[in-house]
């Protein structure tokens, strides 16, 4: 009797086991994240014209198609995230960061112009997937303000031999507001994947310049669209 007892009380246990659901990914709520990234940016110029400038005329070239160069950067890429989740499955985060971008082109075959900003950035993206796992893609834009303008022009090919530097705190040469949107994946472990477009031109129009042996050039570009790939981490994390 007791072994017929002891047998039907596993099976009821087996049973009471089974009809238990699996628990579903638990979630926080809201959290803080600091995060930090690398980023590949490309930008595209379209074909550019050139001026000698000089007090009393102005010579022109013939435009040129500029020829655009990968830039990587992995300094100084730094920001703060505000993580809101509804429900496991979608959510929002916003926050602040500061972000070393630019680009890089050759304008000819003898000059090669390498420019970058530094940008004080809000973004404000929603979230779906598994906010347990943190696997999830987001969606979103941000407004992001270019507070130090950086350039660097080289002669020659290939390498080139550098022959200006100089940056400027709220330069003319760039929009000081410039909007992006991106999409973003997130794989887990913090590590994610983001791909951004900036909605408007990089350069001003009329504002581009470089010296060479002390001679000033204008050049006009048709086009300054810029796109960024970033590869991110999440560098601490705590509960709100």
């Amino acid at each position: 009797m007791k072994k017929i007892l002891s047998i039907l009380a596993v099976l009821g246990s087996g049973l009471i086991q089974a009809q238990v659901p699996e628990p579903t990914s638990s979630f926080k709520k809201t959290y803080l994240a600091t995060v930090s990234e690398s980023i590949l940016s490309l930008g595209n110029l379209g074909s550019t014209q050139t001026y000698i400038d000089g007090p009393l005329v102005s010579v022109p070239a013939e435009p040129v198609t500029s020829q655009p160069i990968p830039r990587f950067s992995a300094f100084l890429h730094f920001g703060e995230q505000l993580h809101i989740n509804f429900a496991n499955a979608i959510g929002m985060y916003t926050g602040f960061g500061i972000r070393n971008m630019g680009m890089i082109n050759r304008l000819n075959d003898s000059i090669k112009v390498k420019q970058r900003v530094y940008s004080f950035g809000v973004p404000l993206a929603i979230k779906v997937g598994d906010m347990g796992k943190k696997r999830y893609a987001a969606f979103g834009a941000e407004l992001e303000f270019f507070f130090n303008y950086k350039q660097k022009t080289f002669l020659g090919s290939g390498r080139g031999e550098k022959v200006e530097k100089f940056n400027e705190w709220a330069s003319n040469r760039t929009e000081l507001l410039q909007p992006s949107v991106f999409a973003e994946f997130c794989f887990g472990k913090g590590k994610y994947l983001r791909i951004r477009y900036y909605l408007f031109d990089f350069l001003k129009q009329g504002n581009q310049t470089f010296k060479v042996n002390n001679v000033t050039h204008l050049w006009i570009p048709q086009q300054s669209q810029l796109f960024a790939l970033s590869y991110g981490q999440v560098i601490s994390k705590k509960r709100k």
